[in-house]
């Protein structure tokens, strides 16, 4: 959009013409289903754990994913985001399956309150049924979950754990853990890219949740490259 506009600011010179033609139709390519499965395609390059897997490892680490603020069906306390509420539901199916503990990561936001891993362990124990007994309460982006819990991890002496998060985030999560020297068992969940024999009318036509997929994508992109400078 920002380059559209600056197309039309441009307008009375070829440039400026190409620049908004440029601008719409990339637009309109990332909003369209196709584009979005194959962005997300890309990241979502590790499968669901299988249960001879999962039985290896010594405990469950979540990540957070933002929070659901003041949420007024809840008397206006703070509650986990609708990603975190997918991952947190997968960590606890896990905990069941495996009997490991789970230790929710997340730090608390730039408005200040209780941190994300307080917030997903009370979710987890009333919602879920499973007992928290360690968070890691103090990171605030992906990298600072590996490096806080990479830390925690070494003084309770555990050396092999199941990360849980969206499977489109699980590439970026995976490279962060690993260098800061914690190489988890992926457990991604929320998979979006799924192969189809057959392309749909549909899998063609604009949609803003495409959009939301695509915007989606290019974060987790932009993020590995970032991570790649650092």
């Amino acid at each position: 959009m920002l380059l559209g506009f600056i197309g039309l600011l441009l307008w009375r010179i070829g440039l400026g013409r190409r620049l908004f033609v440029f601008a719409l139709l990339l637009l309109w390519l990332l909003s369209l289903p196709i584009s979005a499965q194959l962005l997300m395609g890309g990241l979502e390059r590790y499968p669901a754990i299988t249960p001879a897997k999962a039985s290896k490892a010594q405990a469950i680490v979540v990540l957070g994913s933002s929070r659901y603020l003041k949420a007024p069906e809840y008397g206006g306390r703070d509650s986990v985001s609708r990603r975190a509420l997918f991952r947190l539901r997968y960590a606890a199916w896990l905990a069941r399956c495996t009997g490991l503990p789970v230790i929710p990561s997340g730090g608390v936001s730039v408005i200040g309150g209780r941190s994300e891993a307080q917030i997903s362990a009370e979710v987890l124990k009333d919602d879920f049924g499973v007992r928290v007994e360690q968070i890691e309460p103090r990171s605030r982006t992906t990298w600072e979950n590996a490096r806080y819990t990479a830390q925690l991890l070494q003084r309770l002496d555990l050396h092999q754990i199941i990360l849980v998060t969206d499977a489109g985030h699980m590439t970026r999560a995976m490279y962060a853990f690993e260098r800061n020297g914690v190489h988890p068992l992926p457990a991604p969940t929320g998979f979006v890219s799924v192969p189809r024999l057959k392309h749909r009318l549909d899998d063609f036509l604009p949609s803003a949740h495409a959009l939301w997929l695509s915007h989606y994508a290019l974060h987790e992109y932009l993020g590995l490259l970032w991570y790649s400078f650092k």
